[in-house]
């Protein structure tokens, strides 16, 4: 859901709390943990490895908590650090700011969900940077009528924060403006960032070291954007047409 750019956060909050509920589930779950177990020894039995605790002093650099088992250590220094970092990482990085998640009513396609609880609670989220509360709510009302009365929303390509950012108007909708700035510069998800850096890691190989920055975010926005249809044709010409070459690339009819 936090891969799409029109993504619905206040879901995507809603569906991660499950998700945090399911793993504090499976991290205090016996018979997970020894399903998890016995794949793992299957797993190392068949590279004749077999089940065992390291062995020497405490560690300082990984945990190495004392144990009985094979199985008991695993479970107290891998399995537990590694539930509680995945909940440590979901709660903060989603759910400790989902409170301004409801900023996204304000796009004009959800302008008619917007109600007195709906304005008091983004007032809530971000009221430490907007004026007064008398005055946001009066500015909530001239956009909601602006897109249902007045005007229709935008289409689908303009229907996202950054559309209602270029309709708000910093004179006429100055709190709007700031509360949709707020939302679109916290780091709910980076997905467009990570796409790039995985992109990055297959165009730019060892064998690419010398191209230069343009034909780099060449290649790289069109290994993202594989949806648009490029025309070889068109590219031919444009490289024809640049300087001129030794083959002949372009053909001119003769009359």
């Amino acid at each position: 859901m936090l891969q799409e750019k029109a993504c619905d956060l206040v879901k995507a909050a809603q569906d991660t709390r499950v998700t945090v509920a399911t793993l504090q589930a499976q991290r205090t779950s016996d018979e997970l943990w020894e399903t998890l177990y016995e794949k793992a020894v299957s797993l190392a039995a068949t590279m004749d490895v077999s089940p065992s605790m390291p062995r020497g002093g405490p560690q300082r650099n990984r945990p190495n908590a004392p144990s009985i088992t094979p199985s008991d250590f695993w479970r107290v220094n891998m399995f537990y650090p590694f539930i509680d970092h995945m909940v440590t990482e979901i709660t903060s990085r989603l759910l400790s700011s989902s409170d301004r998640f409801v900023v996204q009513s304000l796009m004009p396609s959800n302008v008619k969900t917007i109600d007195d609880s709906t304005v008091k609670a983004i007032f809530d989220a971000c009221g430490s940077d907007l004026t007064d509360y008398d005055s946001f709510s009066r500015e909530i009302q001239r956009w909601v009528t602006r897109w249902t009365v007045v005007e229709s929303p935008p289409s689908t390509a303009d229907d996202c924060l950054e559309g209602a950012l270029k309709l708000a108007h910093v004179e006429l909708y100055p709190n709007i403006r700031r509360c949709i700035e707020l939302l679109l510069a916290m780091p709910v998800s980076t997905s467009t960032a990570e796409r790039s850096f995985s992109t990055m890691k297959r165009v730019k190989s060892y064998l690419r070291n010398s191209m230069t920055t343009e034909r780099l975010s060449g290649l790289a926005l069109m290994n993202i954007y594989r949806e648009h249809e490029i025309s070889a044709e068109q590219v031919v010409d444009i490289f024809a047409r640049r300087k001129p070459r030794r083959m002949a690339l372009l053909f001119k009819a003769t009359q």
